[in-house]
């Protein structure tokens, strides 16, 4: 080939090259939301505090986070349950699972067996994790060093961008979530281990009323919720350690509005299924029949507790000490009933329950 073809050759490939940057032919790098490019960390989820006078909160959960691609393909999975003990028995399970890929979010709502698909903003980068955190030194999370990052009522320990330990602090409740493990191996991290079920997709644009009812505020994790109460202290400028008891118990309350919710619609239901328990097993013939009158009880014990230790083993021996129980629980809270129709937050409630 003489020198003019040569000459030609590289003007040639120079300039297709300068076209397709120019038009955006060239492959793009991908945006690299991780500094690895494909991961699994399993977390413990704990955390709990005091909700009001004798009442307590319990949470306890588990997570996974699957990436790959630079986390350009992510799924969140979460389970988790709220429980109080005292005044006031409560319990909530929550099954999250959440898929974020190219342009779209997918969320699955497990109640509705409904998908519900939102764009992902155009030209809007996600918020750095560490956003307005301060550096706090290195901690061992999971055999992994991680670099720890705390703000006000916020702490985060983070490798490579992923968080290893994420904490909430706010009113005297905690909410944590910590990497029990750490796997980079490509063999593990299978991203389809988080399945979208097969449900209908809603289709949603940005920021729709659809996701700001009160319903969906209400129905929230208690994470969300807690996240939200930190968000309030920082934009209003408030001092936890300034608050009067009142204000700090008006700022729980709407913390447990979910719960207050709840119990509202349960205890009077608690008291129609005691009496018609009470109902059934005095006119119950053997141990069989009495059984199948608790039944409905059972099932509505479990909604607050895991304790279903409601089984009659001698109708015969049993019958006189069960039915007297049950009169002393329906004269116990028929004796509440008023308070708690009058009630109109979680601590008048709980203050009910506990007279």
């Amino acid at each position: 080939m003489t020198l003019l073809g040569v000459t030609k050759r590289c003007c040639l490939i120079w300039t297709l090259l300068s076209l397709s940057i120019v038009y955006g032919i060239e492959k793009k790098s991908p945006l690299k939301l991780y500094d690895v490019p494909k991961a699994m960390v399993i977390y413990k989820i704990s955390g709990g505090g005091v909700l009001s006078e004798d009442v307590n909160l319990s949470i306890k959960g588990k997570a996974k986070l699957r990436f790959k691609e630079w986390g350009n393909v992510e799924f969140l999975e979460k389970e988790l349950e709220e429980t109080t003990t005292g005044a006031l028995h409560y319990k909530k399970e929550y099954h999250l699972c959440k898929k974020r890929q190219e342009k779209q979010v997918l969320d699955v709502d497990f109640h509705t067996k409904k998908i519900h698909e939102r764009p992902l903003p155009k030209g809007k980068k996600r918020q750095k994790i560490t956003a307005g955190l301060e550096p706090e030194g290195q901690q061992m999370v999971a055999n992994v060093v991680c670099n720890m990052w705390r703000g006000r009522g916020v702490r985060r320990c983070i490798y490579k961008g992923i968080p290893l330990f994420t904490e909430y602090r706010a009113l005297g409740l905690l909410y944590r979530e910590e990497a029990v493990d750490v796997i980079f191996d490509i063999n593990i991290t299978n991203t389809s281990e988080c399945t979208i079920p097969s449900f209908p997709v809603e289709k949603f644009a940005l920021y729709t009323a659809s996701f700001k009812t009160k319903n969906k505020k209400s129905s929230a994790p208690f994470e969300e919720r807690l996240k939200q109460s930190i968000v309030i202290f920082e934009k209003k400028g408030l001092k936890e350690e300034k608050l009067s008891p009142k204000q700090k118990q008006k700022l729980l309350n709407i913390l447990a509005e979910p719960m207050y919710v709840s119990q509202k619609k349960m205890l009077p239901n608690l008291l129609k299924i005691l009496k018609k328990t009470r109902v059934c097993l005095s006119q119950a013939g053997d141990t069989t029949e009495a059984n199948r009158c608790m039944k409905a009880l059972v099932q509505i014990k479990s909604y607050f507790t895991d304790n279903r230790d409601n089984h009659i083993d001698d109708w015969d021996k049993e019958r006189e000490g069960v039915l007297d129980a049950f009169d002393e629980k329906i004269g116990m809270l028929q004796s509440h009933m008023k308070c708690i129709r009058s009630a109109k937050y979680f601590s008048d409630l709980a203050t009910c329950m506990k007279q």
